[in-house]
């Protein structure tokens, strides 16, 4: 019994490790853009990893793209309840405006999130967005109630 729990202790790190090698941060720092009834943060932006596991499914793009991973934080800043709408949080590559193949919880396990979650005054939640991109593709700008994060060009990162 020792046996198979150590080999599934090591089948863990390996996995963990082969997915850390899968992706590559695009952004080095938190982006913020605000409107005078919401925040929001970009707090991570990165190109892969190219899966998505839920206990719904397995999802990956089709060969050619890549998957572009966003956590962003939303507050609501008014003093009544807001909903927002995740799936109108666009990535920008070139001149196309792309919504999120899929909205994520951002919790320990992979979960689906609902796409118009309505905040309380002050509430703030984080949300993994994840768009599917062609390969080589640069994102360039997330966008949210015509309100732009701007992501640094590739070649200063």
């Amino acid at each position: 019994m020792k046996e198979k729990t150590f080999r599934h202790i090591v089948r863990y790190i390996v996995i963990v490790i082969l997915f850390a090698g899968c992706s590559k941060d695009l952004i080095r720092y938190p982006l913020v853009a605000s409107k005078d009834r919401w925040d929001m943060t970009l707090v991570m932006l990165t190109l892969g990893p190219d899966q998505y596991n839920t206990a719904g499914g397995y999802w990956e793009p089709r060969q050619g793209k890549r998957f572009v991973w966003a956590t962003v934080i939303l507050r609501n800043k008014l003093k009544t309840d807001q909903q927002f709408d995740l799936d109108r949080i666009f990535l920008s590559v070139g001149l196309k405006q792309i919504k999120p193949f899929i909205l994520d919880m951002d919790s320990a396990v992979s979960m689906r999130a609902n796409p118009a979650p309505k905040l309380k005054p002050d509430e703030t939640i984080s949300r993994k967005l994840i768009y599917i991109v062609p390969q080589g593709a640069e994102p360039e700008r997330v966008v949210y109630e015509n309100v732009d994060i701007v992501v640094p060009a590739m070649k200063a990162r």
